[in-house]
């Protein structure tokens, strides 16, 4: 995932501090939003289903994506983009 991540294209863009919460995540998830991105992780046994913040920028595992949501398995963390 390491390689992945460090093969993800930078784009440059302004430095802004957005203070805010990601709202809607079930028990158990981790949910923050930096800049255009937003990480969901999942420290659960079990999938969860949360809303798919944007496209699906890298994941540690299979997501399954529909109807505006996303599905995440077990263990799993998403990095979203909302740009």
């Amino acid at each position: 995932m390491y390689r992945a991540a460090l093969a993800t294209p930078r784009t440059p863009g302004p430095r802004r501090r957005r203070r805010g919460r990601v709202a809607r995540r079930p028990e158990g998830v981790l949910a923050f939003r930096r800049g255009d991105f937003v990480c969901v992780a999942d420290t659960t046994p079990e999938s969860v289903t949360t809303p798919a913040y944007g496209r699906v920028l890298l994941a540690s595992g299979q997501v399954l994506e529909g109807d505006g949501d996303a599905k995440i398995p077990a263990d799993t963390t998403v990095w979203f983009t909302t740009a």
